[in-house]
């Protein structure tokens, strides 16, 4: 009953977190940017001001999509921010541009991110159901196992916070740099990559109170005192 309690509690701060930060894309999506350029060519731009002029940028369906693949060198855009030539699209192109040059840098916390990737995402899978059902049928080992895995994939959630912090920096400077936004656009850029570095942090928050709960249940599975024989009957 406290686990569920717990969940609750924390999808409900998760949700209404990422519903107010998104509040900012919204509203500079709306906003165009003072040099008109689409995000796909502001992506270009920048790449090539970096000699990367082998990582192609694409465009990719759905919304908020835009990533960067470290494995096969290629920039991925939401149609809307490939298209678009709002103040939102530009900043999130940069974005994901600081990704790319993180990669060209050889960025260590980015490369220790990208090859604990398939181990947190298995870990995340399996480990919190075995940990669940540990507690349910009074088994530590079942208990501890599952924390462990959980742990791994929360390691990969704390360290993607500087990258993208990081990611983010890289894009504003790239912004300035190649002159790509007027002052007032890149006050908007600002919010626009505060506001998704907020939901990562309220990603952290989520997995946190979920640790703290198993860290407790793990903690109590291996403090309890087994029960003596019964003795035989008579």
């Amino acid at each position: 009953m406290v686990f569920y309690v717990v969940a609750g509690l924390v999808f409900l701060f998760s949700l209404g977190v990422r519903q107010h930060l998104k509040s900012p894309y919204k509203r500079w999506s709306q906003v165009r940017s003072a040099p008109g350029r689409p995000g796909g060519q502001v992506a270009r731009i920048i790449l090539d001001a970096n000699r990367l002029q082998s990582v192609p940028v694409q465009p990719v369906k759905g919304e908020l999509t835009d990533h960067y693949d470290p494995r096969h060198k290629q920039l991925r855009l939401a149609k809307d921010n490939f298209l678009g030539n709002s103040v939102a699209a530009t900043a999130v192109s940069a974005h994901e541009c600081g990704h790319a040059l993180q990669d060209a840098d050889d960025y260590r916390p980015m490369k220790l991110r990208t090859a604990m990737v398939p181990i947190a995402n298995a870990a995340a899978r399996f480990g919190l159901p075995l940990a669940i059902f540990g507690s349910f049928y009074g088994s530590p080992a079942m208990v501890q196992i599952g924390i462990l895995g959980y742990v791994g994939s929360i390691l990969l959630t704390f360290l993607t916070l500087p990258v993208e912090f990081n990611a983010s920096k890289r894009a504003l400077a790239q912004l300035e740099q190649l002159d790509l936004i007027s002052p007032d656009g890149q006050e908007g850029a600002e919010k626009v990559l505060r506001a998704a570095a907020m939901t990562y942090v309220a990603g952290v928050a989520s997995s946190a109170w979920y640790l703290v709960y198993l860290v407790i249940v793990g903690g109590r599975s291996l403090l309890r005192r087994p029960e003596p024989p019964m003795p035989p009957p008579l």
